[in-house]
This record gives C-alpha cells, sequence and structure tokens, in this order.
C-alpha cells in the first residue's frame, strides 16, 4: 500500500492550487492538511455556493473540491454551474450522498471526479491525478482542433503560427508561464530564424546545435530544462526560467522548433511533452502542406 502510495505521489508533477469548498471547518481543515502534505497549494477555504463564486473569481484556482451538499440558498452543484460558466476550471465533487437522484444531478455538469466521504490521502491522490489528466487531455483536443481550423484562414503564415502560439501556452494549469517563441528552417539549413515570440525578447537567429533550440534541432528530440543551466548559452541574464523545446518535424525532415517558457523549478512531465509534440506536429503538417 505504501509503495503503491508513492508511486501515485510522484505522478503528479507539481503542486497546484486547489480551493477547497467545504461548510464544515473541521472537515476543511482537515482537507487542507491532507492536500499540503501532498504538495498542494490551497487557495482558499469556502462555506457556501456563492462565497466559492466569489473566491474562484478572485483566486483562480487550479481546481476546485466541491462539496455537494451546502449551507445556503445555492448547493455545490448549482456552484460548479456557475463557475463553469465564467472560468475553465476542474472541479472534483466531495460528496456523503450516493443517492441516484444527487449523482444524476452532479454527472450533468461534467465534472472531473468524485470523492465519497470519508476519503483517505490516497483518495486524494488518485482522484486530484485522474482530474489533472482528464482536463488536460480535453484541453489539448480543444487546442488542436482551434490550430487545425487557424491554419486554413487566409492569412500570412507569421499571423498563423503566432496565434497558434498563443493558443499553446493558454492552456491552463499546464505551463506556468505563457511565454515562447516558433522557430524555422528557411533559406541556411543550419540556422534557427524567429518567426514569432511572445512576452518574451528572443534571439532572431540559432545555431543549429547552439542552446537548448539548436539543441533540439541538431538531435531532433524534445530538450527540456528546468533552469538557466549550461546548456542555455543565449540570454543568460534573463529572469529565472526553463523550457522545452519541441523539433518541428515533418517526413523526417526538420522544418523548426517550438520553444515554451516554464517557471523555473517546474518537473519534466511527459504528459506535456506529448502534448507538445502533437502540436508541433499541427504546425509540421500545415507547414508542409503550404510548401
Amino acid at each position: 500500500m505504501e509503495q503503491t502510495t508513492n508511486m501515485l505521489e510522484g505522478a503528479i508533477t507539481s503542486g497546484i492550487n486547489i480551493l477547497v469548498v467545504e461548510d464544515e471547518i473541521i472537515t476543511a481543515r482537515d482537507i487542507e492538511a491532507k492536500l499540503k502534505k501532498l504538495g498542494h497549494g490551497v487557495a482558499g477555504i469556502a462555506s457556501s455556493g456563492e462565497e466559492a463564486m466569489q473566491k474562484a473569481a478572485e483566486l483562480t484556482p487550479d481546481m476546485i473540491l466541491m462539496d455537494i451538499t451546502l449551507d445556503g440558498k445555492m448547493d455545490g452543484i448549482e456552484a460548479s454551474m456557475e463557475i463553469e460558466k465564467h472560468q475553465n476550471v476542474p472541479i472534483i465533487y466531495l460528496t456523503a450522498h450516493t443517492d441516484l437522484i444527487t449523482l444524476h444531478r452532479a454527472k450533468v455538469t461534467e465534472p472531473h471526479g468524485y470523492i465519497v466521504k470519508p476519503f483517505t490521502q490516497r483518495d486524494l491522490i488518485i482522484t486530484i491525478s485522474m482530474a489533472l489528466y482528464k482536463h488536460r487531455m480535453e484541453m489539448k483536443l480543444k487546442i488542436m482542433n482551434q490550430m487545425l481550423s487557424l491554419f486554413l484562414k487566409p492569412i500570412t503564415l507569421e499571423k498563423k503560427l503566432h496565434q497558434a502560439l498563443e493558443m499553446i501556452v493558454s492552456i491552463p494549469r499546464m505551463f506556468l508561464q505563457t511565454r515562447g517563441s516558433i522557430f524555422l528552417i528557411e533559406n541556411d539549413p543550419d540556422t534557427l530564424v524567429l518567426k514569432t515570440a511572445l512576452n518574451s525578447s528572443e534571439c532572431p537567429t540559432v545555431a543549429v546545435g547552439q542552446c537548448l533550440c539548436g539543441l533540439a534541432a541538431s538531435s531532433r528530440e524534445v530538450v527540456f530544462s528546468d533552469n538557466i543551466d549550461k546548456r542555455h548559452m543565449l540570454q543568460q541574464d534573463g529572469l529565472p526560467h526553463g523550457h522545452y523545446c519541441v523539433p518541428i518535424l515533418a517526413e523526417g525532415n526538420l522544418l523548426g522548433v517550438l520553444n515554451i517558457f516554464v517557471r523555473e523549478g517546474h518537473k519534466y512531465d511527459a504528459a506535456e511533452e506529448n502534448i507538445l509534440t502533437a502540436y508541433a506536429n499541427v504546425i509540421a503538417n500545415a507547414l508542409h502542406s503550404s510548401r
């Protein structure tokens, strides 16, 4: 049991901020302690549906643990429906009630998970992990569909790449920094040329094999760094950060590199790499078709 729990803890890549909605303060504090022990932050505690809506808007949590039964005019299901109108945040229901009517009402809101009281720390680990994964996959498909539509629009390639980059870094609770860039190979196969950048001052060109983007280009593999390490040869004086540098490949040919910034200390996540690679493939297919 202990070994399984340790493995599940390892599956959670980094702590997230969670809003706890629970009208029994002792239970709420117990949940808070369990979450902190797992390495998560507690953005706040709300005791009613109305307060949950207010704090969700003010605190923008990464996830909400929502008790279904709450004091006041609005229960947890109603509060969740209102929150989802304005925010794209995964919600996990906490409930001591498993009657069919309540479960049906909850099911209609399409929550990212359920936890039945009383629950253990292991229950939290499993449900939070699965909820985060489900939410990521939903966002992946949504962004991919948007990108596919984008590349069919009659606008310049630069605008398409810039809007695609904005879509990628907008994914909530994934990349921690809304910064990135896209480099392409143009006339010189040994030089990456900056085509678009978002909230960052990027090098206009990068030699293949130099710095992180150049290493991704030369190896044709994803390069990850959680800090400005010795491989980060260019612009080392910037704010602390890390990178996912993803080669853009079509039929084995290098077309460029997708560069996404992450906060310093951000842990590598295979799921994040897979999602970014999927986006790079969409860009690659669009570039290959246009050429």
